[in-house]
């Protein structure tokens, strides 16, 4: 039995190696998306590695993990950070809504949105590489970086039966890509 109630890693020895496995794992769970799509792209090292990437500024992304049958302790995140131009303004936010209801009745989920925490950060897809010129020969470099977040830390744990919302925002730059995405246990 796994610990996480959703996990998708990207890569040939993860749990998503190809794009249309990203969005497997994903349909379930999206209740809004604008400006998020998997995808592989063929640049060099990390880069190409298959993910989630958003496009354009504002880019969202709400998952709803309804009735939770395991609880939710800790949220992962695996996403790729680059000396590129074409990733070097990319900033998310990510918030974690816990202890709710947010998928019955408007009575309901404005009840429970009173006892809902909500735990946010933002993550950088710049990798700053100190001593790197800006031009000439040495090529781009990519990185996985993982963020891990303890949710009863802050008290932010999702109880067996509550809800769990996940929101994604691309707050600056024109492109992110998330390599990786874990609630669990």
């Amino acid at each position: 039995d796994s610990p996480c109630i959703f996990s998708f890693l990207a890569g040939p020895k993860g749990t998503a190696s190809r794009p249309s496995a990203i969005a497997s794992s994903l349909k379930p769970y999206v209740v809004e998306n604008t400006g998020w799509q998997p995808e592989s792209d063929m640049t060099a090292g990390f880069a190409r590695k298959t993910g989630l990437v958003g496009t354009g500024d504002g880019a969202a992304l709400t998952l709803l993990f309804r009735n939770i049958t395991r609880p939710v302790r800790r949220f992962d995140v695996v996403t790729l950070r680059s000396t590129s131009s074409l990733w070097k303004d990319g900033l998310a936010k990510f918030v974690i809504v816990t202890g709710g209801d947010f998928s019955h009745g408007s009575e309901i989920a404005e009840a429970s949105s009173r006892s809902a925490r909500e735990t946010s950060f933002e993550i950088s897809a710049e990798l700053i590489v100190e001593g790197r010129r800006t031009s000439g020969s040495g090529g781009d470099q990519h990185i996985s970086y993982h963020f891990g977040l303890d949710l009863e830390d802050g008290q932010n744990s999702a109880d067996l039966g509550t809800d769990v919302l996940v929101r994604i925002i691309l707050t600056n730059g024109s492109k992110f890509k998330i390599l990786g995405l874990m609630l669990c246990e």
